[in-house]
């Protein structure tokens, strides 16, 4: 089959216009308070868009930008795209390092239970809040802290999920813009796999077309308890 599904970043907060104005499935991330699926027909054929949400820890320095506002609240989770030909794993935002602390619990959870044949991600792995054109918290990790515990972050990652398609984001290309802000050519700069230590499995788009295999899609929220901790409970018994 031909591809059906375009994955980017970002195109718009909503995901209605998003089917409507490029009559195909469509995939994104970047909107940290939207999660959800919006649905339209054209001439027989049913379209999708899905936003992801993030799984970016609610009470880190990289989600307190705009936490004022009741919209900027980020809502946790990920997309899937269930098949009978395979199962696909949709990864939203992570932020690395500033993850969820039951984000890769919560992924390998889901592993177990889908064996997914296929595993993308939005984009925003990593969060470059230090190099990043917004004021740094001053609680945040200092820039070499934040690479570092980011690098280990995304090699556990990396050994979880070793084969993964990722639509880069505007937080991933942060570098590449600060260079660039400066006046370097970004030949000077290794690609993000190198940069991090990572295998070339990882393979980095600006936007991935693909053929969704006829699936059926679904975000799933990860649902924390009073504490703040993912209730897996709510998993066990779906």
């Amino acid at each position: 089959m031909a591809a059906d599904t375009l994955m980017v970043h970002s195109l718009s907060s909503n995901t209605l216009n998003n089917a409507t104005k490029f009559s195909h499935h469509s995939i994104q991330g970047h909107h940290h308070s939207i999660q959800g699926i919006e649905r339209f027909a054209d001439k027989g054929k049913l379209r999708w868009s899905m936003s992801t949400g993030c799984l970016v820890d609610p009470d880190s320095p990289s989600a307190r930008y705009g936490s004022k506002m009741v919209l900027k609240r980020p809502i946790l989770g990920c997309g899937m795209l269930l098949s009978k030909r395979g199962n696909t794993l949709v990864i939203p935002d992570l932020h690395l390092p500033y993850h969820h602390r039951d984000a890769y619990a919560f992924l390998r959870a889901l592993d177990a239970r889908y064996q997914f044949k296929r595993v993308l991600c939005v984009g925003d792995i990593f969060d470059h809040h230090r190099p990043s054109y917004h004021e740094s918290e001053t609680d945040a990790l200092n820039a070499e802290d934040e690479y570092m515990a980011a690098r280990d972050a995304a090699h556990e990652l990396q050994d979880m999920f070793p084969r993964m398609t990722i639509t880069v984001g505007n937080h991933d290309a942060i570098p590449v813009r600060q260079a660039k802000t400066v006046g370097l050519p970004i030949q000077m700069l290794h690609d993000t796999n190198k940069i991090y230590g990572l295998h070339s499995s990882w393979q980095w788009v600006e936007q991935y077309w693909f053929d969704s295999w006829g699936s059926y899609p679904i975000v799933l929220p990860m649902v924390l308890r009073t504490n703040g901790r993912w209730d897996k409970s709510i998993l066990e018994t779906s």
